[in-house]
């Protein structure tokens, strides 16, 4: 991937990716592959990440770079060889140039130095991570009645009543109850082994290089 970044500062966004001289540095190293500074500010202006992580939050790269970690273990370690068609792709461009604006992607890719197939490496690394996961956790364990039960009275009740919302009767939402606990179930599956994984892996991570230069 190109890894120049440009001096020109944009209109726009240049307080959020100015640079005070053309510098990359890696801050992260993921079984001897590497993920750069450049990497996380790529992410983070065309916001690949954004609907998972939020896109306001004050530790926004940290949080990035966790993702990007993860990431990179799943592919490596899976075992998988995934296929992402161009289509698929495309339509996840699409979207980014939906939310942008198209001048705002073109402004980005130069800014970074980048062509769209330079940015669709990105893309394609991010869908092989769900489409690995999504094909891993897709079947849960099923959810019992007593499950629905334990749930709504420890969790949901106690969440309605500090909102100051009244309950709704437990039969009346039981299709939207099992499906938050059938999320829960896969989310904390998904954490499991993905802290497996970083226990059979080689991750070396260096302080402070999250902030532009």
């Amino acid at each position: 991937l190109a890894r120049v970044v440009l001096l020109s500062v944009f209109v726009g966004f240049s307080c959020v990716f100015s640079y005070s001289q053309t510098v990359d540095r890696i801050v992260a190293v993921v079984n001897e592959e590497v993920i750069t500074l450049t990497d996380i500010q790529i992410v983070e202006a065309f916001g690949l990440w954004e609907d998972e992580i939020g896109g306001d939050t004050e530790n926004t790269r940290q949080r990035i770079l966790e993702r990007m970690i993860e990431q990179k273990l799943v592919i490596q370690l899976s075992g998988k060889d995934v296929s992402i068609k161009t289509e698929e792709m495309d339509e996840f461009l699409m979207r980014i140039t939906q939310k942008l604006g198209a001048d705002g992607i073109d402004d980005r890719l130069m800014y970074f130095g980048l062509d769209r197939e330079d940015l669709k490496d990105y893309i394609r690394e991010k869908m092989s991570y769900q489409t690995i996961i999504s094909q891993r956790f897709s079947k849960v364990n099923p959810v019992s009645l007593k499950d629905i039960e334990d749930y709504y009275n420890e969790s949901y009740v106690p969440d309605q009543k500090d909102k100051g919302a009244e309950p709704q009767p437990m039969m009346e939402i039981l299709d939207e109850l099992e499906s938050t606990i059938k999320q829960d179930k896969m989310k904390a599956q998904i954490e499991d082994w993905i802290r497996n994984l970083k226990e059979k892996s080689d991750i070396q991570i260096i302080k402070g290089r999250l902030k532009s230069p």
